[in-house]
């Protein structure tokens, strides 16, 4: 039988989806590793907390971000329709603040690189999603149909975006 578990801790977040008896076999261990990647975020110094600004202006990685869907394809070097769907998760989250987004974002979203999108995209976009929720990791089901970039995924693009 097929179980899911999802464990959000702070910046942390863990989503399984499998075999109901590795739960009841290793759901101890598996607590502990989350609790324990929940402690080493919450002990490593934050990038923005050095850089912090006077009268409540933000530090760009994770606020003041003003790039398309294009500049961080280009960016992410997509090549591919899962590369693209990251990078209109991406602008969804970080720049437009939006904490979930629907398939229909993600694809206008994936439409306004013009540079990148294809046609088949569109077809395929279910194909990249499921790829995305599974293998790549990088987007969590929050709500059916209702998508959100995890927090370790948000956090690699933070620093990506903001080094480039």
């Amino acid at each position: 039988m097929t179980s899911k578990l999802r464990i959000r801790l702070g910046e942390v977040e863990v989503d399984y989806e499998g075999d109901e008896d590795f739960l009841k076999k290793e759901l101890l261990g598996f607590l502990k590793t989350a609790i324990e990647l929940y402690r080493v975020s919450n002990d490593a110094p934050r990038p923005d907390a050095a850089k912090a600004k006077p009268s409540g202006q933000h530090s760009s990685a994770h606020h003041g971000l003003s790039l398309t869907t294009g500049s961080i394809a280009a960016k992410l070097e997509s090549k591919s329709g899962s590369k693209l769907l990251k990078a209109a998760a991406a602008h969804l989250t970080l720049v437009k603040k939006a904490d979930s987004f629907s398939r229909q974002q993600l694809l206008e979203e994936m439409q306004s690189a013009t540079s990148y999108y294809r046609a088949t995209y569109s077809n395929n976009l279910t194909k990249y999603i499921k790829t995305a929720l599974q293998k790549d990791g990088f987007l969590s089901e929050i709500a059916k149909g209702t998508y959100a970039l995890n927090a370790l995924a948000r956090s690699e693009l933070e620093t990506t975006l903001a080094d480039n």
